[in-house]
């Protein structure tokens, strides 16, 4: 026989998932299974079968009064012989004790069986009437009416500890100053503290009639007055106060509208032109009949304007025809190794040859100006000679990652992506042939091939020190020929 104890109780520390066994002494079996438990109270086979299958009292007292014989037959492979006497009062014992745990009038009824079993009244009671072991442990951690301050459960305010101190009058706190207090006085603030003062009201006369008058623009309402009330004062309609900048603002506007309206006090179109400022010639321009054709405008000395046309024009500034005739044109004299030489009598070109010198070079800020085209450069630079210089035929700054993008450049048109670490370098002029230098730098540790030279672009790779392509974020280039 095993207890179960309920949800959430316990008897002696037991779980729910513990078998308690109890003694056949306190009214048990001394055994946790059926079988075990009729081995223990000394049950036989019979005590799983039905009564009905045995004979009963009655029939085993006819049987033992029947006449015995030696000449009775015996079956000796009957069932029947292995029944022993033993057995039938076993079996009337089982019997009898059945009838205890049933109900019946000679055994145990249910309130008696519980009693014979030791069980107290909580046996016959459900589960829910108890505290679960969750809410066991919240009460065990539950503050306690004992944990609480006096306050908690009296609610008596004098029970407070550390109570605020209440002020009992005006003087109690700490910004009012009262000295010598009379009636209808009153709280004023004097920047410091609180004191009392004399103020307004606490008349006890009565008012008859009180009235307002007020001036153009404005209205009086709540008027008159006979005992008590309030008089309000409004713009009239159609009226309002400016202030007296606005107000001079619209008097100055509407003085100056008289200027420009061409009225008798105002200004007229002329006279209106001289105010905005127009000296004569500008006045004269600004009504200078509009042209029917293309004309060009001559001031005058005295400041008048004319419209005139492309040829009055060219006479008035004593430009030819453009049909005049060169008699003769020379050039002659030498600056840095140049030296211009000819002469053109009709038509023709003069000639401009030498070696430009620039190792006196004019100087910065001099008229002096060289123009035009020269086969060879020379200049001294402080190398100690004049040399031949030779100049970057193309240059390049790019992004060479993501989309190509040209940060800037001389002489190159685009950069075409042709894969990772892979740019053709475009040129705007073609170069004389294939037979420049490129020089490349980058911002990355990496080297550069050059794939292929053209007169019109180069192709050039760069990789990584593995040996990989990669692309670069800054790549220059440039070229000399």
């Amino acid at each position: 026989m095993a207890i179960f104890r309920g949800n959430g109780g316990s008897v002696e520390g037991i779980t729910e998932s513990d078998t308690v066994v109890i003694a056949i002494s306190q009214g048990g079996t001394g055994a946790t299974t059926a079988s075990g438990a009729r081995s223990n109270l000394g049950l036989g086979t019979a005590a799983t079968t039905n009564s009905t299958a045995y004979a009963t009292a009655a029939q085993g007292a006819l049987a033992d009064s029947a006449l015995q014989s030696e000449s009775d037959p015996v079956f000796s492979a009957s069932e029947a012989a292995s029944i022993t006497s033993t057995d039938t009062t076993n079996w009337d014992t089982a019997y009898t004790d059945r009838l205890k745990w049933d109900g019946g009038s000679t055994g145990l009824n249910a309130s008696t069986g519980r009693t014979s079993l030791g069980l107290g009244t909580a046996a016959t009671t459900a589960s829910t009437d108890y505290a679960t072991a969750a809410q066991g442990s919240l009460a065990d951690s539950a503050v306690q009416p004992g944990d609480l301050a006096t306050v908690a459960t009296s609610g008596d305010y004098d029970d407070l500890t550390n109570k605020p101190t209440v002020p009992t009058d005006l003087n109690s706190l700490t910004d009012v100053v009262i000295t010598t207090p009379s009636t209808n006085q009153v709280l004023q603030y004097n920047g410091t503290n609180w004191v009392n003062a004399t103020g307004g009201g606490g008349g006890s006369g009565t008012v008859t009639s009180v009235d307002m008058s007020v001036p153009t623009g404005l209205a009086v309402s709540g008027n008159p007055i006979t005992s008590s009330g309030t008089l309000a004062v409004t713009y009239a309609s159609g009226y309002s106060i400016p202030t007296t900048t606005k107000q001079t603002e619209w008097d100055t506007a509407y003085t100056d509208r008289l200027k420009w309206d061409g009225g008798s006090t105002g200004l007229t179109a002329s006279t209106g032109r001289i105010s905005l400022g127009a000296t004569t010639v500008g006045g004269n321009l600004f009504t200078l009949t509009n042209p029917s054709a293309i004309t060009f405008p001559r001031f005058n000395a005295d400041n008048t304007v004319s419209s005139l046309t492309a040829s009055d024009f060219r006479t008035a500034i004593g430009a030819g025809t453009g049909s005049g005739t060169v008699t003769s044109v020379g050039g002659t004299g030498t600056v840095n190794g140049l030296t211009l030489t000819g002469t053109v009598t009709s038509s023709g070109n003069l000639a401009l040859g030498g070696t430009l010198d620039l190792s006196s070079p004019p100087a910065i800020g001099s008229t002096t100006a060289n123009t035009g085209a020269f086969t060879t450069l020379s200049f001294n630079s402080g190398y100690g000679s004049v040399a031949t210089a030779y100049g970057c035929r193309a240059w390049v700054n790019f992004n060479g990652t993501g989309t190509v993008a040209i940060r800037a450049s001389g002489n190159v048109t685009s950069i075409t992506d042709n894969g990772t670490g892979n740019y053709t370098v475009n040129f705007t002029n073609a170069m004389p042939d294939s037979n420049y230098a490129l020089a490349l730098t980058s911002e990355v540790q990496s080297t550069f091939n050059i794939s292929t030279k053209a007169t019109s672009n180069s192709q050039v790779i760069s990789r990584s020190v593995a040996g990989s392509n990669i692309d670069v974020s800054l790549l220059d280039v440039t070229v000399f020929r």
